[in-house]
């Protein structure tokens, strides 16, 4: 059995998971979050919380409303979660993430719930608009507790920070020369495999690839990493298929 640890099943319509997948839902907006809870009365794991994206695009007075709907719901983790300066486009973006991102980091203190991290620095393209450059920084200093940085795309120096601090990264079946290392230096009982489906990977099926990847890095079988990586995910989420 793979797992794959990030997936958004619910904009996949029309779409079955293959019997030897698991796969944990995850929200990332209100809507997103009641769609991740239908699913989970199924038997998947969910992931729920308010994504940077949404701390920007939403009326962030209804927080204390979001909130309450997740505590409710009970998830196994809270995310995706965090800061992305990639779409924080002045100081007033970024102070609206910030206030999301510690509610959540509350809610999951309160809960006892690990949590799920988005994080994305601006291009350098963009130039000087008032927006900090480094929001993994950022977040590894307010973190506590068990966390995953999913889709991790920082370098090697980074994620042997994560590791330090108890934290687990997730990867994706996207080949780079930096993800090469970063595989390399994260001890493989702190990887996780995803697809981000349907917006990186176009299923959850891409987590196979993503396994023989971390297998060719790891010169291991892929049948070690695929059960070292699912073990991961259910110890993380805390459930068993």
């Amino acid at each position: 059995m793979l797992v794959d640890s990030h997936c958004h099943l619910f904009d996949m319509k029309g779409y079955s998971l293959p019997a030897d997948i698991a796969a944990v839902v995850v929200g990332y907006s209100p809507g997103s979050n009641r769609k991740a809870v239908e699913l989970g009365k199924t038997g998947h794991p969910t992931v729920l919380g308010i994504a940077p994206q949404t701390a920007i695009r939403e009326d962030i007075s209804h927080l204390d409303e979001w909130v309450e709907f997740i505590r409710q719901a009970r998830p196994n983790a809270i995310g995706e979660v965090g800061l992305d300066y990639k779409w924080a486009k002045n100081e007033a973006d970024v102070a609206k993430e910030m206030k999301v991102f510690k509610a959540m980091i509350g809610l999951a203190k309160e809960m006892g719930l690990p949590l799920v991290i988005h994080s994305r620095d601006k291009p350098a393209e963009n130039g000087d608009n008032g927006v900090p450059e480094n929001a993994i920084d950022d977040i590894l200093g307010m973190v506590g507790g068990k966390f995953l940085m999913h889709f991790f795309s920082g370098d090697e120096k980074q994620a042997e920070r994560i590791v330090a601090m108890g934290g687990c990264i997730s990867v994706t079946h996207m080949r780079s020369k930096e993800r090469r290392k970063v595989i390399n230096t994260v001890p493989l009982d702190r990887l996780m495999v995803e697809s981000d489906a349907p917006f990186v990977g176009r299923t959850p099926e891409s987590i196979r690839e993503a396994v023989a990847y971390i297998a060719e890095v790891k010169g291991c079988g892929a049948d070690e990493a695929g059960r070292q990586t699912a073990e991961n995910a259910m110890r993380f989420f805390n459930f068993r298929v």
